[in-house]
Formats: structure tokens, C-alpha cells, sequence
């Protein structure tokens, strides 16, 4: 029963200090399941603390605490409660890919009121960190006529990020970064400058 205990503060100190990480600098575990395999095992030993330690004031309004958050985020339109199930599990991945040995790209969608958006992930041992991201807005910005939609998922994009088939690291400088989107033809090459982490480019071609 002890172990348990322990396991669950251990899980739940890296469970916190992995979304501190994330909301603060973009940074998380290596690979995109190591942080999903972290929440579950989190979850179910939640849960087993719980059926153990029932007879424990602390359990039943830990319960109590758990059944009001997934109630609350219902009550929301079910806007968090779908954020949820999308970024802890593969729903929200739509394709994943190794750019080299530094790099990974992968596209996401973790919302209902916006497109999914590509992220370029820069690989640092055990931890990994966001450095690009980019959303079809982003991409809508580069034209030199007005964005005439207020919102993200408004926009009808010819070429869509969720639509690519697959990403290849095209070109890397000491200023900027660029890798391709393939849909087949025409394919989309998004360039970032490196100083402020910013699209500065698009070519469809």
C-alpha cells in the first residue's frame, strides 16, 4: 500500500513538472506517446490510490475533486473535456515524422474550433522542445491581401497542413529553417527564420 502511495506522488511530481514544462517553455518528454503513457499511468494509479485508501477522508474528495473537473469541462461546450481526449491520446495525431537526427516535425490538432498546425520539435536527450509552430492563420498572414475570416477554422486553404502525406527537412542555414509539406503536388515549403521563430515564407510548387 506504501509503494503505491509513493507511486503516485512520483507520478503525479513528474505529471506537474512535465505540464509546467510544456505551458512555460514548450519543452516535454521525448517522443509524442512518452507524454500520453505518462498521464494514463497517472490516471490509473490515481484511481487504484483511490479504491485502496477509500475508507480515507483524502480519497473520497480526491474522487469528489476528479468527478467536478471532468464535469466542469463538460459543462464548457465539452471544449476541455475534447482538448483532453485529443492531446492524451492519438487522436489529435495526424502524422509524425523524423526530419533527421536533431529534428522531428509533427502535425496535431488538439481543438474543434481551429485546423491542426505543424510543429518542429528539436530533440534534447530524454526532453524535447517545441521551437516552430506554425497554423493555417499563420500561413494566411504571409498574403499581401487582408485575412477577411476572424477565426482559424473559418479559413478554406487550397492545401491544407492536416492534408500532408509527408515532411522532409528541405533546407537548414544559420538564419533559417525550411521543410516541405508533400500532398502530391503541389507541395508547400514553409520557411522559418531562426531568430525570432517565426513562418517568413511560403512556396506552393
Amino acid at each position: 500500500m506504501k509503494i503505491s502511495l509513493y507511486l503516485f506522488v512520483l507520478l503525479s511530481v513528474l505529471l506537474v513538472a512535465d505540464c509546467v514544462l510544456f505551458y512555460k517553455f514548450q519543452m516535454s518528454l521525448a517522443g509524442y506517446h512518452s507524454d500520453i503513457i505518462l498521464f494514463w499511468s497517472w490516471l490509473l494509479m490515481s484511481l487504484f490510490v483511490i479504491v485502496v485508501y477509500w475508507k480515507k477522508l483524502i480519497a473520497k474528495i480526491f474522487l469528489g475533486l476528479m468527478v467536478l473537473a471532468i464535469v466542469g469541462s463538460v459543462l464548457m461546450m465539452g471544449l476541455p473535456l475534447y482538448t483532453l481526449m485529443l492531446s492524451m491520446t492519438s487522436a489529435g495525431l495526424h502524422l509524425k515524422k523524423d526530419l533527421n537526427e536533431k529534428y522531428r516535425a509533427q502535425i496535431v490538432g488538439y481543438g474543434v474550433i481551429v485546423h491542426p498546425w505543424i510543429e518542429i520539435i528539436e530533440k534534447q536527450g530524454l526532453l524535447e522542445q517545441v521551437i516552430y509552430k506554425t497554423t493555417e492563420m499563420d500561413i494566411e498572414r504571409l498574403k499581401k491581401e487582408p485575412i477577411n475570416v476572424k477565426y482559424d477554422a473559418l479559413l478554406r486553404p487550397e492545401l491544407r497542413i492536416s492534408q500532408a502525406k509527408n515532411i522532409i527537412l528541405s533546407k537548414e542555414t544559420d538564419s533559417t529553417i525550411a521543410i516541405t509539406l508533400f500532398y502530391g503536388g503541389p507541395n508547400k515549403t514553409l520557411t522559418f527564420d531562426k531568430t525570432n521563430k517565426r513562418l517568413i515564407s511560403k512556396v506552393e510548387k
